[in-house]
């Protein structure tokens, strides 16, 4: 297995993924704010990874504190502020400051400060380790949905998948969440071949997933992010399946900008198109995509590649990191507790009961 992210010893190790494939460079640091700025430049990305390093950015931030107990209380909450502020969008960051907040005001009156940085450690190492049980149920519950979904296509012939950015170990700490159904589904016997979108500007499907992919020996090629739509209409693509950033209470999924195309092209052509990500991403207190922050990043990502300049220094660019695929266009919501087919208002909050 891939190692993305580790804690130990008081050291937040991750694989700056800015430089995959072309380099493995693993990083470590004791220095929260060097945790928070991997999270800021992708250094560290995808949601489910994201939530779990930021439960592992709180307690370095905890460990450095040398204060006493009457002043960690503003400290504490100073240092949540700032986590959370690293990326706006991806719900599973705030879910993991969330449950290291709960630690805090549960035990903070009876605990010496000590006591209170290993309840803390204790919590990240368990937010980390569900991600991974997480992925692992996804998994089985995506593969279970295909064997009904495509059993007509079974009966002939394996599927062939597009996927978009990258959902695998990289962005999950497991398997992966569409890419573990991938996975799953390819150990089966289901699958031909993944293809998978670029996702532009910064190439996690073709510098990550392609990656993965090739580590795991699964049959898989690369493709724009403006050609599934030839690719659907030629029979080359059965079924999507992507990862979510932030799921609202209607079904509707916040991803790497580029989905919402390919989930209105594989509606157009009668194609099942899934989500598959953990409960914790999607925030019930939302009641559509309106409602979810979308960041805009630096222009200079767009004009530059990889430090390289491709258009004037001057061009005007509007680049935003995520958009919206409606619940309408998604044929089902794939997390570890099932897979949620249909009415996404009541299928959703049942999550939660």
């Amino acid at each position: 297995m891939i190692d993305a992210i580790s804690f130990r010893n008081g050291t937040f190790r991750y694989l700056d993924q800015r430089y995959l494939p072309l380099q493995e460079l693993h990083v470590e640091t004791r220095d929260h704010r060097e945790a928070i700025e991997a999270i800021k430049t992708l250094a560290v990305r995808g949601a489910p990874l994201i939530g779990a390093s930021a439960g592992y950015t709180v307690v370095l931030g905890v460990n450095e504190y040398q204060g006493d107990k009457a002043g960690f209380p503003a400290y504490f909450r100073q240092l949540i502020e700032d986590v959370n502020a690293s990326r706006p969008t991806a719900v599973n960051l705030f879910f993991a400051t969330k449950k290291m907040e709960a630690v805090y005001e549960a035990n903070y009156d009876a605990d010496s400060l000590e006591a209170l940085k290993a309840r803390m450690e204790a919590e990240a190492h368990k937010i980390y380790n569900d991600e991974v049980e997480n992925c692992d149920r996804i998994a089985r519950h995506g593969v279970e949905q295909l064997k009904q979904d495509c059993a007509g296509i079974l009966k002939t012939r394996k599927l062939n998948v597009l996927t978009h950015c990258n959902t695998g170990t990289l962005a999950c700490c497991g398997i992966g969440t569409a890419l573990g159904v991938i996975r799953l589904a390819y150990e089966e016997g289901l699958i031909e071949r993944v293809i998978t979108s670029e996702s532009r500007p910064l190439l996690q499907g073709l510098r990550l997933t392609a990656w993965e992919l090739e580590h795991d020996g699964i049959p898989f090629a690369s493709i724009s992010d403006s050609s599934s739509a030839i690719l659907m209409q030629r029979g080359m693509i059965d079924f999507a399946v992507t990862g979510a950033d932030r799921i609202t209470a209607n079904g509707d999924t916040a991803n790497k900008i580029g989905t919402f195309a390919h989930a209105i092209s594989a509606k157009y052509h009668n194609l099942p198109f899934y989500i598959a990500a953990p409960v914790s991403t999607i925030d019930i207190t939302m009641k559509e995509g309106t409602e979810i922050p979308i960041e805009e990043r630096n222009a200079d990502e767009l004009r530059k590649i990889f430090g390289t300049q491709v258009a004037m220094p001057t061009t005007p660019v509007v680049n935003y990191a995520f958009d919206v695929t409606p619940g309408t266009l998604i044929r089902g919501i794939i997390t570890e507790k099932k897979a949620v087919v249909g009415n996404y208002e009541t299928g959703l909050r049942e999550l939660f009961s």
